[in-house]
Order: structure tokens, then C-alpha cells, then sequence
């Protein structure tokens, strides 16, 4: 009879501490699914839970063999510290400190419960789950324009040795179609940039090192003894060598886009053989990454056994007793019904006029022509809650204005910076600088200033974040002013705004009527852009 309800306390218990971690999580977990589902960059995260669930199961005998007296102090404190980054991430609409925080608030359950040795026997199921983490827009800005620029300039490699004559702007390449006087653009975007398979073959990279390593699970032993494992080498250098691939095995893909191109025009652009191509691309580059395991396996060779002693293993149901369970217990669910509160609250809905309300006369400046809207696929990547992109004119100079409003950045869409845009539509940015703006009321802000060359195309830029009564000439800034204002204010929306000229005359008169269009704009942003 005692061992019947030992027997159930032991799966009730277990049960109920991972129940009030799905409660304390439900809204970070259900929008990361989300994202999963609606982001190709980030659909191998759809199968991690799988992944990691089967490495479990498979290790449960040698896991279970490592569980040994818990770790309160060091497990708590990591506990506390999750809790922290959760609320922190919360209250600042910042997704991705939140996810990461899902992460490490399993590591200290399982260190608080179970010692720190299963914790860390644990280290790939983490490692996985982090790479299924979307990376903040900001920095995967950073990643995927460098990977878009390379996959261009091997793609023009690959069709100028078919004798193929083609122009490269940028991340933009130029064709024209056997027979035809009208040229192409072939766009590198961000789906062919290499970005998307090299998230998922760092993903599998992991896994491939882990299914095929040489020696067999075995206690962790001291911090720095994984060192001593060559087949965590194999798996580090392997993760590594995704990069190369995904960046090689998408330019091959652009390459053969683009002779296609040449050859059929722009019907190889579309259907079905244009997303066969996609799903060849990850075919090949997991070859490449086998054959590279192969070769990195016969080069290193197979981890030599190691031992450390470990305390006396303990039951895991006996884990589940005592104080330390009760008290996480109550924590996860407080924090749960907290956490929740405040996701439920929401942000503070401001009003505001449209864009499109925007004067069609700033000062001397009037508006030329219609606005200009952008593609569909376009405005999917932007995001943008409202924008306006219209051409204004004085006394025979004409200047461009776009302004892209966020009513909120709590889920993850953001300013795209011309830094990242621009260049990979051929423009060449150079001369940065910050300019100082003044305002019809008096007060001032700063810009940034660049002159961007595309070909025989020589223009000024001026752009600037702006939204709460606040602006910033620095993304990275005005993230951290986001976060602040969504934690004190309860709001995270915002604006970009660009204004271009052209200077083919003279670059100080473009920047000096750049600047009175800012400052114009600028005054009259009250109404549409809120403080």
C-alpha cells in the first residue's frame, strides 16, 4: 500500500511542478509556436520538442542513474534569476529575454530538484531549444544582410562562367533573358540569403554530432571535462562549418535561378520548380554536412573514455518531497497568475491620425503625385502598423519622405534600418554623419546624415527614430528607451522616419533642403506620431 502511493506521488507531483511551468510560460510558449508556424526561419522549431523529447526518452535509463541530492542554493538562484528576466521581458515587450528565460528556469528546476549533474547532462536538449529561439530583429538584420550580399556575388560567379552577361546592385542581380531587350531583377531576399538553412542546419549539425558520437552518455563530471570529449569538438566545429554551407549551397541556388532566367525568363522565377529548387538546396547542404561529419570523424577520432565521481545517486521521487518542491510550487504558480495579469493588461492604446492624413504641403514643399504603396510581400517583412511614402517638390527639387509607425513592438516587428534595407537594393552608403535639427517650436534633435551612390545616382539621406516624446539617431537606443517607456508607460510604439534628395549638384544644398523637410515634418508629427 506504501508503495502505491509513493508510486502516485510520484507521478502527481512531477506532474503538477510541470504544470505551473506551462501556466507561468502559456503566453511566451503559445506565441513562440506561433512564430514557429509563421516564420520559415525558424520552422525547425516546430520539431525540437520532439527532438529533445526522443533524447530523453532514450537516455531516461543513464539520466535517471546521475539524479542525485538537489541543488537549492545554486538552483534557486537561478530560478529567481528566470523569474527576473521573465518579468523584465514582460514589462518591456521583449520577446526574446523572455524565451531565454523558459530556458533557464527548466535548468533550475532541474538543478534545485535534481542536482546540478542532471542538469548538465542536459546540455543538448538546452542548446537546442536556444537555437529554436528567434533572434531579435535588430541582430538577425545584421546576420542576414551579409548573408544576402555573399550569396549575390557567388551567385555572379556561378552565371558569369555560363557566359551569362548579368549586373549586380547590391543584392540585386540583373539578367537579361536569351532573346529579350527587357531585363530582370533577380533579388537575393532574405529567403535565399542563406539565413533560414543556416538556422536549421545549425540545428541539425547538433543533433548529427549527438546521435553519432563515439563514446556513450557518461556523468558530466567537472565543469571543464566536456574539453576533454572529441566528439564535442566534432559537434562545435560542425556547427561551425554550417555557415560556409548554407551561404554555398544557396548561392548554388541563385546561381542556377538565375541561368534558368536567362534561359525561360521569368517563369523560372515562380511554381513549382522554383520551390523545388528550395527544398533541393536543404537536401544538398545536409549532405555536405554529413560528408563533413564523416571526414571530421575520421580526422579527430572516436572520444576516449572518461570518468568523474558524482554523489550517491537518489531517488527521483524522493526530490518531489519536502519544502524545496512546496515552495517552487507556489512561486511558478504566483509568478503564473502575475505574469498572466500583466499579459492580459496589455499596452496603453493612444490615438492617433493616419499617415495618410498627412499634410499635402509642408511649408514650400508640396506633394508630387500619389503616394507610394508597397508589395505585399514587402509590407509583410516591414510589419509597419501605418505607413507613408510619398515624393515632395520645391522650386524644381523633389525629395522623398517615408515614415513607418509601429502601434506596438511587443510582438516582435520592428524598424527596418536603412542601413540594412538600402544596401541590398545596390544603394552604396557613405560619409555618415549626425546633423542637428531644429524644430519650428524652437527645441532640437539629432539625425543621421549619409550620402548613398547607386551607379550615376548620388542622393542625401536623413533618417531618425521617433515616438513617445523621444528621439534616438541609434536603434540600439531607442530599443533600450522602448523597453523603458513599456515598463513605466505601458507603451512600445514608435516610428522611423527617412527623408531623400538628390545630390547630383551639389550635396550641401541637398542636405541643407533634407534638413528643412525634417525639420517641417518633424513639427507636424504630433497628431500621427504620439509622445
Amino acid at each position: 500500500m506504501e508503495n502505491g502511493r509513493n508510486n502516485i506521488s510520484g507521478i502527481w507531483k512531477p506532474f503538477l511542478i510541470a504544470a505551473a511551468i506551462v501556466f507561468l510560460y502559456w503566453a511566451v510558449l503559445g506565441k513562440l509556436g506561433v512564430h514557429w508556424w509563421n516564420d520559415e526561419n525558424y520552422s525547425h522549431g516546430l520539431l525540437v520538442p520532439f527532438v529533445v523529447g526522443y533524447i530523453v526518452w532514450t537516455r531516461r535509463g543513464n539520466l535517471s542513474e546521475i539524479v542525485s541530492r538537489p541543488s537549492s542554493v545554486v538552483g534557486g538562484l537561478i530560478v529567481v534569476s528566470a523569474l527576473g528576466m521573465l518579468l523584465a521581458g514582460t514589462l518591456g515587450a521583449e520577446l526574446f529575454l523572455q524565451r531565454i528565460s523558459f530556458v533557464l528556469m527548466t535548468a533550475g528546476i532541474l538543478t534545485l530538484l535534481f542536482g546540478q549533474y542532471l542538469a548538465r547532462a542536459m546540455s543538448v536538449p538546452f542548446l537546442l531549444f536556444l537555437l529554436a529561439i528567434p533572434i531579435p530583429q535588430i541582430i538577425f538584420n545584421k546576420i542576414a544582410f551579409p548573408l544576402q550580399i555573399y550569396a549575390s556575388q557567388f551567385a555572379v560567379w556561378g552565371i558569369r562562367i555560363f557566359g551569362i552577361p548579368t549586373v549586380r546592385k547590391g543584392n540585386v542581380i540583373e539578367i537579361l533573358p536569351e532573346g529579350s531587350v527587357q531585363a530582370i531583377a533577380l533579388e537575393v531576399v532574405e529567403a535565399c540569403s542563406g539565413i533560414r538553412s543556416l538556422m536549421t542546419l545549425v540545428t541539425l549539425a547538433l543533433v548529427l554530432a549527438f546521435f553519432t558520437r563515439t563514446v556513450e552518455f557518461q556523468t558530466p563530471g567537472n565543469w571543464f571535462s566536456f574539453l576533454k570529449n572529441r566528439d564535442v569538438w566534432r559537434g562545435a566545429i560542425l556547427m561551425l562549418l554550417s555557415l560556409p554551407i548554407a551561404v554555398l549551397t544557396n548561392g548554388a541556388r541563385v546561381t542556377s535561378t538565375g541561368i534558368m532566367t536567362y534561359r525561360y525568363g521569368s517563369k523560372a522565377l515562380e511554381g513549382f520548380v522554383h520551390e523545388l529548387s528550395g527544398w533541393l538546396v536543404y537536401v544538398f547542404a545536409l549532405l555536405l554536412l554529413m560528408a563533413a561529419n564523416v571526414v571530421l570523424m575520421k580526422l579527430l577520432g572516436p572520444a576516449e573514455p572518461y570518468s568523474d565521481s558524482v554523489p550517491e545517486p537518489m531517488a527521483a521521487n524522493s526530490n518531489f518531497v519536502g519544502k524545496p518542491a512546496l515552495i517552487l510550487l507556489l512561486v511558478l504558480l504566483s509568478g503564473g497568475f502575475f505574469i498572466n495579469w500583466l499579459e492580459n493588461r496589455g499596452e496603453i492604446q493612444v490615438e492617433r491620425k493616419q499617415l495618410s492624413e498627412l499634410p499635402a504641403q509642408f511649408g514650400d514643399w508640396t506633394q508630387k503625385g500619389d503616394p507610394v504603396r508597397f508589395s505585399p510581400q514587402t509590407e509583410s517583412v516591414l510589419k509597419t502598423t501605418d505607413y507613408v511614402m510619398r515624393e515632395y517638390q520645391k522650386n524644381g527639387r523633389t525629395a522623398n519622405l517615408y515614415i513607418g509607425y509601429y502601434a506596438s513592438q511587443k510582438t516582435g516587428a520592428t524598424y527596418h534600418s536603412p542601413q540594412n534595407c538600402l544596401p541590398g537594393s545596390g544603394w552604396e552608403m557613405k560619409a555618415p554623419d549626425v546633423v542637428t535639427i531644429k524644430r519650428a517650436d524652437g527645441t532640437t534633435f539629432e539625425a543621421n546624415r549619409y550620402i548613398i551612390e547607386n551607379g550615376k545616382y548620388k542622393e542625401v539621406m536623413i533618417y531618425w527614430y521617433q515616438g513617445r516624446g523621444r528621439t534616438s539617431v541609434s536603434e540600439y537606443f531607442d530599443k533600450i528607451f522602448t523597453v523603458l517607456d513599456s515598463v513605466t508607460r505601458r507603451r512600445s510604439d514608435g516610428s522611423m522616419i527617412r527623408v531623400m534628395t538628390t545630390a547630383a549638384n551639389s550635396e550641401k544644398d541637398a542636405e541643407k533642403a533634407a534638413i528643412e523637410l525634417s525639420s517641417l515634418v518633424s513639427s507636424s508629427l504630433d497628431g500621427f506620431v504620439p509622445e
